[in-house]
């Protein structure tokens, strides 16, 4: 029961002092809207084209304060309000991938992985002979669970480093083509 009272009594004396400071705000903007001249802290008298007063600090009214766009969002969170790395480059989200049993080929694979990125892979006639191939290929079984790692990593693994991917972000395609080092290598 005396806990009781004591929170009582707290609480009563918090809000009665926010309370008070509320009041005194509330006619201090009252006074400033009337262009009445009033005392600060110091007392000096102000007019309320001079500055605008708070209880920590003076700010002139003529003062601009250039921040990064940023949105309270729930009552002490606040955010951003820009795009992140990730909504504008969309290869670069951090997936983890496990492949369904439906998917059996290299191609299927990328195709699957692509799919929540909006990117898709280009056409067949659009790649080489050996992009073709390798897509037709098998999906080896290291190869059905992928990441935590960036998409654009993913799709690099997925095809193995003699290629190199190409991305087209006007038309959210990709694309693959062998390295140079591996044509003359390679070459019938």
């Amino acid at each position: 029961m005396r806990l009781y009272v004591l929170y009582c009594c707290t609480l009563l004396i918090f809000t009665s002092c926010a309370q008070h400071n509320r009041i005194d705000l509330q006619q201090k903007d009252h006074q400033m809207s009337d262009g009445q001249s009033i005392k600060d802290s110091d007392g000096q008298s102000t007019k309320d084209t001079d500055l605008l007063e708070t209880n920590e600090s003076k700010i002139k009214a003529t003062d601009v304060v250039a921040l990064d766009p940023m949105t309270l969002v729930g009552r002490y969170t606040l955010i951003s309000a820009t795009p992140t790395e990730q909504q504008i480059e969309p290869l670069s989200v951090m997936v983890t991938v496990t492949m369904p049993k439906l998917i059996q080929t290299v191609g299927d694979a990328i195709r699957h992985v692509l799919k929540p990125s909006g990117y898709r892979l280009a056409r067949l006639n659009a790649q080489g002979p050996e992009v073709i191939q390798l897509l037709g290929r098998p999906l080896p079984q290291i190869h059905r669970k992928l990441g935590p790692m960036p998409l654009q990593d993913i799709l690099l693994t997925l095809v193995s480093p003699a290629f190199r991917l190409h991305t087209d972000p006007v038309h959210r395609l990709i694309a693959y083509d062998l390295k140079n080092d591996y044509m003359e290598e390679f070459a019938p």
